[in-house]
């Protein structure tokens, strides 16, 4: 019995297919109803003009393989990193950025805990701050200016996918962006990371 149900395709397709629907239903179907009132209850809010040209351009240059934005409820993690992520923290993600590789420290915070001077010395030396950093250098990221109509489709986009940005928002994004380098707009997301959603100020030491 146990060869046939190995060798069957179709007992194979309703196996995955049932693991599938179960999976959704358990997972991601309860999601759609809890959306609403997690935005009731966050603190959390939707990244500016700069600050989403900022997230863009840390998703193109991979910086999610290196560094996750997933504070565990764990001491060490807590000590470390600051305030641990709650579900309402994620409500205008699109797509998540938790990441699952720690390369360098997690970064759920990190507008808590430096300047934008010194997020812009790391970014075009990290050794300058950091000598045993073995993140590259990126200069040149001071010298590229933004595209505000690759500003304007991103807000559009994330209005789709339920974030509330007004049409005026995303009219006035590429005013916003004017004369910023890509450099400028990754501080600018950076320096966001933990603000809106930190409990105290004492929350990151």
């Amino acid at each position: 019995m146990e060869n046939s149900i190995s060798k069957s395709v179709k007992a194979f397709i309703t196996i995955t297919t049932v693991v599938v629907l179960f999976s959704f239903f358990v997972w991601v179907f309860p999601g759609f109803f809890f959306t609403n009132d997690l935005k009731e209850i966050t603190t959390a809010k939707p990244y500016n003009a700069l600050e989403l040209a900022g997230r863009d351009v840390y998703m193109a240059e991979g910086c999610v393989a290196c560094h996750t934005q997933m504070v565990r409820n764990l001491e060490p993690e807590r000590k470390r990193y600051g305030r641990p992520n709650k579900m309402e923290d994620d409500v205008y993600e699109f797509n998540f950025l938790w990441s699952s590789q720690r390369t360098g420290p997690d970064l759920t915070n990190i507008g808590l805990k430096y300047t934008e001077g010194w997020h812009k010395q790391h970014l075009i030396n990290p050794q300058a701050v950091v000598p045993a950093s073995i993140m590259p250098q990126y200069p040149w990221l001071f010298e590229k200016e933004i595209n505000g109509s690759q500003v304007i489709a991103s807000m559009k986009a994330m209005k789709k996918l339920g974030v509330p940005y007004t049409d005026t928002q995303i009219e006035n994004s590429v005013k916003k962006v004017e004369g910023k380098t890509k450099g400028d707009a990754l501080v600018a997301y950076l320096m966001s990371l933990g603000v809106d959603t930190q409990e105290k100020a004492g929350d990151l030491k």
